[in-house]
């Protein structure tokens, strides 16, 4: 029982790693004019986030860009996920269907001695090896936005709730100002309409006063 188990699993997992592989294709990349062997990757995220990811995935490896038109280019490079020796790397990222992407990448020996899965069929490999496994840091990249993307928006939050409250503590010190304002106000009137008052009492008593004489 335990056997079926383990067989039912071992082929689960080797149908999951080749339905993953089937995500990779061995097409062709224009580079320098030429039309070389290249291995394609789509990717369910924007161009721009794609090629972002692939540069930092590689800058980890040690290995630094230089662009030449849309190709990125890595010259005499040691990636020993791909090859022990040394190899020239050509990436491109172009837009794919609904906002997808496609990676392309190119290998050569140098001296542009492209591979091919005829020629080369285990660099090949591994190039899809690492493409296949590129779609991990994609994704992580992706998660790394969105989380940036959402702090930033907190903050933006956080800021126009920090302007509300000042606005607010600053309108009340003003109603608290108006306040006593209104209240010193109401007492001057007050004590005003008594002397008033007063004086109009005053004035008729000196009416009925006069009257009288």
């Amino acid at each position: 029982m335990k056997q079926k188990q383990i067989v039912l699993l071992l082929a689960a997992a080797c149908f999951s790693a080749l339905t993953g592989l089937a995500q990779v294709s061995e097409t062709s990349l224009i580079i320098d004019k030429e039309n070389r062997h290249a291995v394609m990757l789509p990717v369910q995220q924007p161009e721009k986030e794609t090629r972002e990811a692939l540069r930092l995935r590689l800058k980890r490896s040690g290995l630094n860009e230089k662009m030449s038109g849309n190709v990125a280019r890595y010259k005499g490079v040691t990636f020993s996920e791909i090859s022990p020796d040394k190899i020239d790397i050509y990436t491109k990222v172009e837009p794919g269907p609904n906002n997808s992407s496609l990676v392309y990448m190119a290998v050569s020996r140098g001296y542009n001695n492209f591979t091919s899965s005829g020629s080369d069929s285990l660099l090949t490999e591994n190039v899809k090896l690492f493409l296949q496994s590129f779609t991990v840091d994609a994704s992580n990249h992706a998660d790394d936005i969105d989380i940036t993307n959402q702090l930033d928006d907190i903050s933006k939050e956080e800021k126009s709730y920090q302007a509300l409250l000042d606005e607010q503590v600053d309108l009340q010190k003003k109603r608290s100002a108006i306040d006593t304002k209104l209240l010193d106000i109401q007492n001057n009137l007050n004590l005003k309409r008594e002397t008033i008052d007063k004086k109009k009492l005053d004035v008729e008593k000196a009416k009925s006063k006069h009257a009288k004489l």
